[in-house]
């Protein structure tokens, strides 16, 4: 009987054993969504902190001499995706564009550029075997914190825009069976010469034409086309008259409007997208749009 109750006191009940399983589980169920939790969070934390030391390779920074004429937009080449992956090349930029670049940004959401638009730049840079399109963009960020001394935030504002749609007789607009080979050569924006503009694109897709529609009008356009594929464009418009006229409440109106100005020089450009490319402009009900706001920043860079 001694022994087989010094047996017995070996043996511990049921329930003390499940409840020291059930501590068990518990701890390892701890260890587990702890692991899980620093797994999904070592891509957030990892992308902080190289957000804070992306840089390129080597940048150089040239100003140029002030000209009398230059295009509206600047010859922009290179980057995660092109055909020069390596290297990032601005020919000409104003500081305006090169902040647009930077931070992906349609022109209307940086109403600050026309400021920043008095000196030019040719800018060089070699770009990091591997890099991301999001990589990219945050060491051109920090390019422009450290040459131009660049502060800023964003803020949201209402404000009106278009669509981008499809006409009734469909797209007019020549498919593209080209590569990227007209890239470095190209320009992201309209030329004005006097009373008229024109714009011409190899391989672009609508989004492409929608940034310059929305440079041109100075609000929100926002590709509704459906259309996927990429093109090869050519418009022309009459460069002032009604493309010029404000709607209530922000932006500009077409032809059609109500105290439109007809320009006997050419084409609006509302009527020039839809004569030309098989495209309509269709007025937007306001939408919440985010602007950056530049706090602190020199036209003269630092030192290369």
């Amino acid at each position: 009987m001694h022994q087989h109750a010094q047996s017995m006191r070996g043996i511990q009940p049921a329930s003390s054993w499940m409840a020291a399983r059930w501590r068990c589980g518990k701890t390892k169920d701890v260890r587990i969504f702890l692991v899980r939790r620093i797994f999904l969070l070592a891509p957030v934390l990892l992308a902080a902190a190289y957000g804070q030391t992306a840089e390129f390779e080597v940048a150089s920074i040239k100003i140029n001499p002030p000209q009398g004429f230059h295009f509206a937009s600047d010859a922009v080449s290179g980057g995660p995706g092109t055909a020069d992956p390596g290297m990032f090349r601005c020919s000409k930029c104003s500081l305006a564009t090169l902040i647009l670049k930077a931070f992906n940004l349609q022109p209307y959401q940086f109403p600050g550029r026309t400021s920043l638009n008095e000196n030019t730049y040719d800018v060089m840079a070699k770009i990091p075997a591997g890099a991301t399109a999001g990589e990219f963009s945050t060491m051109q960020q920090n390019l422009l914190k450290d040459r131009f001394g660049l502060a800023w935030h964003f803020q949201e504002k209402k404000m009106k825009g278009y669509h981008l749609v499809v006409g009734k007789d469909g797209p007019k607009m020549k498919e593209s069976s080209g590569g990227e080979g007209g890239e470095a050569h190209s320009h992201s924006g309209a030329m004005n010469f006097g009373s008229s503009a024109s714009f011409r694109g190899a391989n672009k897709t609508i989004a492409d034409l929608a940034r310059v529609l929305s440079d041109q009008l100075g609000v929100p356009v926002d590709d509704q086309t459906g259309l996927t594929g990429k093109y090869d464009v050519a418009l022309r418009w009459a460069g002032d008259g009604a493309t010029h006229v404000h709607m209530e409440g922000g932006g500009r109106r077409g032809s059609d409007a109500p105290g439109a100005v007809a320009d006997p020089s050419g084409p609006t450009l509302f009527d020039a997208v839809q004569q030309q490319l098989g495209l309509r402009l269709v007025p937007a009900e306001q939408a919440v749009a985010r602007l950056l706001v530049v706090d602190k920043v020199s036209q003269r860079p630092s030192e290369n």
